[in-house]
């Protein structure tokens, strides 16, 4: 329960919804459980006799729960301190936010997801002596509470919502304002001038996150860079991202083939784009909607390939080659999709379909059909992919997370494709956490892919961690079939190794990370000569800088 705990829980969720499993069980109370816990520091008693004639909104918390950071800050501000500065709910009805912390151990930490948050009432309960009557096994976990009609000494207190998981301080809002209204119900439509009151106190969550790679041999340098901005109001949390890379290579032709090819260092631009939402539908039910483009080449080796064309069919100093074509290579994509978390914080699942669409650098070959008549046959040049996607996520235990995924993709050309992912996070022990991938891939006529990973970190102080990396990938050559002598790539082995260091302040996190990678590719019939030197095995130096704020 501790720092790697919470790095634990946003690593591994998808969208920031799923908590940790507590150890609780038992049905719903059909009465409010009254209580008295100390209030955290001062050790007063509080008991729920003392918010008579208040509304009373039940946040329940721990430090290593990474969706309740986020909800508790927000229910700071966009109930407690929205209700204060309005001297009560649209009814004038005074309201209180009372923090309620499960967790004993590590009271430091606890102090820091306090002040983070900005919780400004919380009282402890260790032994789960609130919670439990509830029937709750998940946080955040949020009660409202009516005590409208309740009177010094004789405490007369309603449940009229509870809810695992934030459902955001909109809905809360409209909750709250409703009660205390004669004839009205949580579910009365507000007045115009309430709803705008609740809308403009909604708080906003953003977050902005810059990450840097780079790939390096020696004859390839490569970068990737991305600045991603996310933003959370109300029930529609969307993000957007752009990218930039670079390829720079050394090109060198395979002498006794290509006659009139010539040492070259090549250099390409790469930018794309994406944009997500994820509005909610229902308690239950989120929309993903996704979409993006990019311009340039997709990796270093069509850049390679796309290069020896040149070279070979617009030679300097020749007439270029009737048929050829200088490539412009770019794509879109799209998927829409929906989440159902049918175990509100402890298991969701995902439904994905997709559509991509690339205008490649096609590949040529030589075509003689009579004497005098020669010709260029051109690989294909537009792509369309159609996916589907299925996931899964379930919380197994307080220290047990899993992740299985299922694609389907049908590309121009070619055979259906099919991929699994699973991914399995542990919590080892106070300091140390295991994350363990697998998956394979499969396509016919020929194509098989697997590879494992795994990566543990260790923490090192309370704001450092130290984390050890390993994959291996093997497959048995992509698969091209648009031309009799393909330039695909050829059965190809490949290992990795890293060391990272991530540093945590506040709102604001840093990764620092660095290791060796290589590649060993093998002879496979119908991979020209031409492409020698750009399957050859190669050692690569991997490093990346990240840097994240929420504010």
């Amino acid at each position: 329960m501790n720092l790697l705990r919470l790095v634990w829980s946003v690593a591994a969720t998808k969208a920031g919804t799923l908590a940790l499993v507590l150890p609780m069980a038992g049905a719903e109370a059909e009465t409010v459980p009254s209580f008295d816990l100390p209030r955290r520091e001062t050790e007063e008693r509080v008991r729920l006799e003392d918010f008579a004639g208040q509304i009373l909104v039940l946040d329940f918390f721990a430090y290593w729960c990474a969706p309740c950071e986020p909800a508790s800050r927000k229910l700071e501000t966009g109930v407690q301190q929205f209700y204060a500065a309005r001297k009560g709910n649209a009814h004038g009805i005074p309201v209180r936010v009372v923090s309620v912390n499960i967790e004993k151990e590590f009271p430091g930490k606890t102090e820091q997801f306090v002040r983070k948050t900005g919780a400004s009432f919380v009282v402890d309960d260790f032994s789960g002596s609130l919670l439990k009557p509830f029937g709750q096994v998940g946080i955040p976990f949020l009660v409202v509470l009516d005590g409208s009609k309740s009177k010094p000494g004789h405490p007369r207190f309603e449940r009229v919502y509870q809810h695992a998981g934030f459902e955001g301080t909109g809905k809360l809002q409209q909750i709250i304002d409703a009660l205390g209204a004669a004839a009205s119900s949580p579910s009365t439509p507000l007045p115009a001038s309430v709803a705008d009151k609740r809308a403009a106190g909604a708080p906003l969550l953003q977050t902005v996150e810059i990450d840097s790679e780079v790939v390096w041999a020696s004859d390839i340098f490569l970068t990737d860079s991305k600045l991603r901005y996310e933003q959370q109001h109300g029930d529609t949390p969307w993000d957007a991202a752009l990218a930039y890379a670079t390829f720079d290579e050394d090109y060198r032709p395979f002498r006794g083939l290509d006659f009139f090819g010539f040492r070259e260092h090549l250099h390409e631009d790469r930018f794309s784009g994406t944009l997500n939402a994820r509005p909610r539908l229902s308690d239950r039910v989120i929309f993903l909607g996704s979409a993006g483009g990019y311009d340039g080449y997709p990796n270093y080796r069509r850049v390679w390939i796309a290069n020896r064309y040149r070279q070979k069919y617009d030679h300097p100093g020749f007439p270029r080659v009737p048929g050829y074509r200088e490539p412009d290579p770019a794509g879109w994509n799209t998927s829409a999709g929906i989440r159902w978390e049918y175990l509100p914080t402890v298991g969701f699942a995902e439904c994905k379909a997709g559509y991509a669409y690339e205008h490649t650098a096609p590949g040529y070959e030589d075509s003689t059909n009579r004497l005098n008549d020669y010709r260029l046959v051109r690989g294909r040049e537009n792509l369309d992919t159609a996916s589907f996607n299925f996931s899964s996520e379930n919380v197994l235990s307080r220290r047990l997370r899993l992740l299985n995924e299922f694609t389907f993709g049908q590309t121009t050309g070619r055979q259906l494709r099919f991929s699994y992912l699973g991914s399995l996070n542990a919590a080892l022990g106070e300091h140390w956490v295991l994350r363990g991938q697998g998956g394979a891939t499969t396509e016919a006529p020929r194509f098989n892919a697997h590879f494992l990973g795994a990566s543990v970190e260790y923490e090192l102080a309370s704001n450092t961690l130290l984390s050890l990396n390993g994959h291996y990938y093997s497959d048995t050559g992509e698969i091209e079939n648009s031309l009799p002598i393909t330039s695909a790539a050829p059965p190809l082995r490949s290992w990795d190794v890293g060391v990272g260091l991530r540093f945590i302040r506040g709102r604001s996190s840093a990764l620092v990370s660095v290791g060796p990678s290589w590649t060993d590719y093998r002879p496979r019939p119908g991979i020209g000569q031409e492409f020698t030197f750009l399957y050859r095995d190669r050692r690569w130096g991997l490093a990346q800088v990240a840097y994240s704020m929420q504010f």
